[in-house]
């Protein structure tokens, strides 16, 4: 009987459970309340029943004395079975120690499972999800030359989104440009220039987002030359020059005077200037010293290095102002003496030469300009640009050497002028020929010979055998005559 109504209570809850909760009330345990039940969780095909020992007492004739099983409906006061119950087949009831156990993920119905991320936000609790910032796009705005302002312009980000900065140089970091603009150094032309924008959201949640820029090529051209007056160049002495070296680039180049790579130095005129602008280089002045110079013209900016130029620049002496020449004679200690320098202006100083009878007298001639630079053959006037020279003396015979010096074998004791013709001007000088005695002993039907070593006249020309060893002399004494030219020019 026991076992009967037992089943009888416990069967309707078996089937509830089954049927997806629907309660099917047996006809005696109509009047028993329904409850909801944490095990309904478990798996339909697992049968909770209560401890038989925990069984109401039918025939009490009252309420069990335990509590109510897991899974069970309340009990209340028991009630007659009807007069024609068939009852189901008998469930198998589990050991004691089976039955008390909960059921798999819960604590035997009395606590809950522990809420997870997803319930709370599920039910609006404080326990969330993060989410990632919405990003918006990010340019760059400014002119891209050298020195120009590049600003990171950020549109459709979030309200309340806070950002940082990381400019970029062709993909490297470039050290302390993490603000909103950056200023376009020598170092970005021609380069590609970017900026990374982290924005992150107001919400304490809100992951950061990061856009790079469009990329942004910083604007860079190298320099060339744009105008310049040519690598070979010539000026006057004592006249003005100018001359002009342009190039164009971006950055706006520089233009500089470097050395000779020939030389590896730079030459450049006594009096001239040399100044630089943006773009360009001005070579000018006034120099006054004949000679050759040279010196190289480069261009460069930020992106490179232009044409190298290597400019020769020659400064010419001006028109011939006078004659100069430079004295040698022959003697008895030497081939040739320096017996100095004379010249055709009335400020020069007076040469007086002195030399023995039979000895030579050469010269050589040349135009200067008023700065006393000598002024070239091919400079001068068609058909007096050759030297000639002349003597006084009836006796005196002409000499020519291999350096280009001319001038006469002295014959006849006395005094005699001797000139020299060039370029419409005329230079002289007197030559004092001392006479040479011939001693001869009365009977000795010796030679005559001359005294103290000195050519006696023979009829030949002596000057002529010491071509060689007088060349170096003879243009030492070029050198020394233009040099007190050019002091007297300065004077």
């Amino acid at each position: 009987m026991k076992r009967s109504v037992l089943t009888a209570l416990v069967l309707p809850s078996v089937i509830a459970v089954t049927l997806g909760g629907t309660a099917l009330s047996a006809p005696t345990a109509s009047a028993a309340p329904a409850a909801t039940s944490t095990a309904a969780a478990a798996p339909a095909d697992e049968s909770v029943v209560s401890d038989p020992a925990q069984a109401p007492d039918t025939d009490a004739g009252g309420p069990s004395a335990g509590p109510p099983s897991v899974g069970s409906a309340p009990v209340g006061p028991a009630v007659e079975a009807g007069p024609t119950q068939t009852s189901p087949p008998e469930a198998e009831v589990p050991a004691a120690d089976e039955a008390s156990e909960p059921a798999p993920g819960t604590d035997g119905g009395t606590t809950a499972p522990a809420p997870t991320a997803e319930t709370e936000a599920d039910t609006g609790g404080e326990v969330g999800t993060a989410a990632a910032t919405e990003p918006g796009t990010v340019i760059v705005s400014g002119e891209t030359r050298l020195s120009d302002t590049q600003r990171a312009v950020t549109d459709g980000w979030p309200a309340g989104t806070t950002f940082t900065y990381q400019w970029t140089r062709d993909g490297a970091d470039i050290d302390g440009a993490v603000g909103e603009t950056y200023v376009l150094v020598g170092a970005d032309m021609g380069r590609v220039v970017e900026v990374a924008v982290t924005g992150t959201g107001p919400g304490p949640d809100d992951e950061p987002a990061t856009v790079v820029s469009d990329r942004r090529v910083a604007a860079g051209v190298a320099p060339t030359f744009t105008a310049q007056p040519g690598t070979d160049l010539t000026v006057v002495a004592g006249e003005p020059y100018s001359f002009t070296w342009e190039a164009a680039g971006d950055p706006t180049p520089m233009v500089v005077s470097v050395a000779d790579p020939r030389t590896l130095v730079s030459t450049l005129p006594a009096g001239a200037t040399v100044t630089e602008t943006p773009g360009a280089l001005t070579i000018s002045g006034t120099s006054t010293y004949a000679g050759s110079y040279s010196f190289g013209v480069s261009t460069l900016n930020m992106v490179g290095i232009g044409e190298l130029l290597v400019v020769d620049l020659e400064v010419q002496a001006a028109a011939p102002a006078s004659i100069f020449a430079t004295v040698y004679t022959t003697s008895a200690t030497g081939p040739w003496a320096f017996a100095g320098a004379v010249g055709s202006s009335a400020d020069d100083d007076v040469l007086a030469v002195s030399v023995d009878d039979g000895q030579s007298v050469v010269l050589a001639a040349y135009a200067g300009d008023e700065f006393g630079n000598a002024v070239p053959r091919e400079a001068l006037p068609e058909g007096s640009d050759e030297p000639v020279y002349r003597s006084s003396g009836p006796g005196d015979e002409a000499v020519v050497l291999d350096t280009g010096y001319q001038g006469f074998t002295v014959h006849g004791a006395g005094t005699r002028v001797m000139s020299a013709s060039l370029a419409g001007f005329t230079l002289s000088f007197p030559v004092e020929v001392r006479s040479t005695a011939v001693v001869v002993p009365a009977g000795s039907g010796a030679a005559p010979t001359s005294s103290a070593g000195s050519l006696a006249y023979t009829g030949s020309e002596p000057a002529q055998g010491l071509v060689p060893l007088a060349a170096g002399l003879l243009a030492a004494g070029t050198v020394l005559t233009v040099v007190r030219l050019r002091r007297r020019a300065t004077s």
